[in-house]
């Protein structure tokens, strides 16, 4: 059975000329990213308390919580000071860190994900161009060279629209999943204003 699929799969990408390597190199680095970001988004929220429990036990040998809420509290107790505009501009900086993370990748998958038709449609030029060069050489008479011409547009369509679909509806369900813990995140740096000067000097 697995060697039917190889089989069938190898002739599609025949039918589908040239264009299908570049689709296919698409497919793969798109797949690529979105397994590393879910791996990403994956460990990074791995652990996660609510936040009023994580910051009221800083300090405790109890304290634990998600990567993003150690890093920040973290690097808030080792910049804070007693000027709270000062504390305020250190945790906004803090979130637009945790904020550049969550966006990783989300711009590379959605390129690649809109590339694929692109290059699906360069196929399908591709495809009738060489259709029409039949035509203009035996006419109607090679049904043969025609039908090669027709699959290798309809396939390189067809394989553009594969890709595309499920990798645009990655990139909608990682950019909500990014923007809930985004907001989870300025929470935490709003509640970690409030926490009494703890700086060691």
């Amino acid at each position: 059975m697995l060697y039917d699929l190889y089989t069938a799969t190898i002739e599609q990408i025949g039918l589908g000329g040239r264009v299908m390597y570049p689709l296919l190199a698409t497919c793969f680095v798109m797949w690529l990213l979105i397994f590393k970001k879910m791996i990403d988004m994956r460990a990074y929220a791995k652990g996660s308390r609510p936040s009023a429990d994580c910051i009221n036990s800083i300090g405790r040998p109890d304290f634990s919580g998600s990567v993003w809420q150690k890093d920040i509290v973290k690097r808030y107790l080792d910049e804070q000071t007693t000027d709270k505009s000062l504390n305020q501009k250190t945790l906004e900086s803090l979130n637009i860190r945790q904020k550049v993370f969550l966006d990783k990748y989300t711009t590379s998958i959605s390129m690649l994900a809109a590339i694929a038709p692109l290059l699906g449609l360069l196929g399908t030029v591709s495809g009738m161009i060489t259709t029409f060069d039949v035509f203009a050489v035996y006419g109607t008479g090679n049904a043969r060279a025609l039908a090669g011409g027709i699959s290798e547009a309809l396939i390189t369509t067809e394989t553009g629209l594969i890709i595309a679909v499920p990798g645009l509806f990655f990139v909608s369900f990682l950019s909500r999943q990014a923007a809930e813990l985004s907001i989870r995140i300025q929470r935490f740096c709003i509640l970690m204003l409030d926490l009494p000067f703890k700086k060691n000097n």
